[in-house]
């Protein structure tokens, strides 16, 4: 069943305008808090969220200022020691670690305790080898809601104010982020070059709630009116396009009107489906991604269910697991996410990890009626060793995200009970598990 992912949905709110990162004197902006205030009143915002390098304003703070109408956010711009993050919605210092998924993770921590908080990566292509954030790292980072599409301010600095591209990698390969568009203001001329329109109540909570579900879109001229999706097809409409264009899978362009609207029919190989809208000289908007997956039912969900697991194990590498040691220490039950949820099939092994490095074992016995030749599908995210009936079937590396059925090996079952096993690597704390299936062929 084919299930498209909407982020937009208009029951309740208004359009609101608003930036989630401009600096004052309270780090390397040249204008006070107040003028800062002033001027995106000015600019018609609805809303805005300071983001001084590495000092957090709280809402106590603002309750010094006048607010001019806007709702003012908690946020602050965590820049030393590394690619810098915009951590939005908290009252809580966070240090600046030089290990980036250490502070995603405390975020996360934050936001399990409380239910505020998220992380931005800013401008990934800044610095003249556009590279202020590579791939890489976005790839094997967890926890961050999304990443600066636009950033109006290294429009004048070295690199690109747009990272559209690395975007379109991070969605390519099954990592679900929103894209953001901010000033990034200090000074003036940076003012009023890129904000976010999210559909929401004029609230905190409201904004909030609408920005982690998806609902807005980035922009730097071009009105979005409506975007409608059904299971076949998606109609955008905005105020001011000249032309826009359906992106999918890596980038592509599979239609471009030259108007102020679209309808597309959405392609059959689709992953995702992203739109891009061309007004006037720069201005321009970005939807969300609009992803597509097929849902797979519980008659046809054949990945293995059940499976004994260890405890975090301090093992060099794969090289020192055997199975032997896999059935002396996998004694606690776990399953897989069920049918029906966004990560059917997974089995989910954070709870054991505890994002700490080690190796963790999983052993299950799968049952065939017949002998047969099989084939074992498996996605990870961190390197891997298996065996199946004691013989080694696989072990090879394993990046960020799991993807299912990335490697598939060809095997033989026997009938009856048939003992599989896997050593797991937690891929120094950044693993999150593996989905895992053996399906007879004929």
């Amino acid at each position: 069943m084919i299930v498209v992912n909407c982020p937009y949905n208009f029951k309740k709110g208004q359009w609101l305008k608003g930036n989630f990162h401009v600096h004052t004197t309270r780090s390397d902006g040249v204008f006070t808090p107040q003028d800062v205030i002033n001027k995106y009143a000015e600019l018609k915002h609805d809303f805005l969220s300071f983001s001084d390098h590495d000092r957090l304003v709280t809402e106590n703070e603002y309750e010094t200022l006048n607010d001019r109408g806007m709702i003012l956010i908690p946020g602050v711009e965590i820049s030393a020691n590394g690619p810098h993050l915009l951590y939005i919605d908290s009252e809580k210092e966070i240090f600046p670690d030089v290990s980036r998924q250490k502070i995603l993770n405390e975020i996360q921590a934050i936001f399990n305790q409380t239910g505020r908080g998220f992380a931005v990566v800013n401008h990934p292509d800044w610095q003249n080898e556009f590279d202020h954030c590579p791939i890489e790292k976005l790839m094997e980072w967890t926890g961050y809601l999304g990443i600066e599409i636009y950033n109006g301010v290294i429009g004048r600095l070295d690199g690109s104010q747009y990272a559209t591209n690395k975007w379109d990698l991070l969605l390519s390969k099954g990592k679900k982020v929103w894209g953001f568009a901010n000033d990034d203001s200090h000074r003036p001329g940076d003012y009023g070059l890129g904000w976010n329109v999210v559909f929401a109540e004029k609230n905190r909570e409201s904004i909030i709630d609408a920005v982690m579900k998806g609902n807005f879109y980035c922009s730097t001229g071009v009105v979005i009116r409506n975007i409608e999706c059904s299971d076949t097809s998606i109609y955008l409409e905005t105020e001011n396009a000249k032309k826009i264009a359906a992106i999918q899978n890596t980038g592509k362009r599979f239609q471009v009107v030259h108007g102020n609207s679209i309808k597309v029919e959405i392609p059959p190989e689709a992953e995702y489906i992203r739109f891009e809208c061309w007004g006037q000289a720069e201005e321009m908007a970005w939807t969300q991604p609009i992803t597509v997956e097929i849902k797979e039912t519980q008659n046809d969900l054949d990945y293995v269910q059940q499976w004994n697991i260890s405890e975090l194990l301090e093992i060099p590498n794969l090289d020192f697991t055997n199975t032997w040691d896999a059935l002396k220490f996998a004694k606690q039950k776990i399953f897989c996410q069920g049918a029906g949820t966004a990560l059917a099939g997974f089995v989910d092994t954070r709870e054991i990890s505890n994002a700490q490095p080690g190796i963790i074992y999983l052993v299950s016995d799968v049952w065939f009626e017949f002998e047969s030749k099989a084939v074992l599908s498996l996605g990870y995210d961190g390197p891997v060793r298996v065996w199946l009936n004691e013989k080694e079937v696989f072990y090879g590396p394993g990046t960020n995200p799991a993807i299912r059925d990335q490697t598939k090996i060809y095997t033989q079952v026997k009938k009856g009970k048939n003992q599989l096993v896997i050593a797991f690597d937690t891929n120094g704390g950044k693993a999150w598990g593996i989905f895992c299936r053996l399906k007879a062929v004929k």
